[in-house]
């Protein structure tokens, strides 16, 4: 799975089987709620309603899923030989006074802890990745600090709750201070 790609349309081949995959997953997904449907129909819910319904779950659940597989195929790329992923975690977005965050929205950043190195990816796109050995982690409250060489690289609030605790323990194991 981390080999080496030898050549761009390789590349992208892999990344559009992991999007076809993703996608038919949720796709699949879908299915099983147009199966509910069905017994909704059995139990007097008109077809009119169920059958447009079914359609745009199956239809966004495709989308999503490719979109899902294709960042995750993209991410699993930067991994280098012998790297391993061990754990993502989702980084809350920031609040913007006046507006709260929907429960529906894709959270476009995700914390990604490897065998040797952390990074932070916003969808498909790689922000930053730092060896473990040049990062120092504190934790206040809810949030997590993150230092490289002595800077900040990053402040941010982590899902679910405790994870915070959880990579400053993971990152001293893997050689961060």
């Amino acid at each position: 799975m981390n080999e080496r790609l030898t050549t761009e349309g390789e590349r992208q081949r892999r990344i559009r089987r992991a999007a076809i995959a993703g996608g038919t997953t949720a796709t699949c997904a879908a299915a099983l709620i147009a199966v509910k449907g069905v017994a909704g129909v059995a139990r007097g819910v008109p077809w009119l309603i169920v059958v447009p319904l079914t359609v745009v779950c199956g239809a966004f659940a495709g989308s999503a899923g490719a979109r899902t597989g294709r960042e995750n195929a993209i991410s699993a790329e930067t991994l280098g030989p012998g790297e391993r992923l061990i754990s993502t975690y989702t980084v809350r977005p920031p609040f913007t006074p006046g507006r709260g965050p929907t429960p529906y929205e894709n959270p476009p950043f995700q914390l990604l802890l490897t065998s040797r190195r952390l990074q932070l990816w916003e969808h498909s796109n790689l922000l930053w990745a730092h060896p473990w050995a040049e990062l120092r982690l504190a934790v206040d409250g809810p949030r997590l600090k993150i230092y490289h060489r002595g800077e900040e690289a990053g402040f941010m609030i982590l899902e679910p709750p405790g994870t915070p605790l959880e990579i400053q323990l993971a990152a001293r194991r893997l050689g961060a201070s």
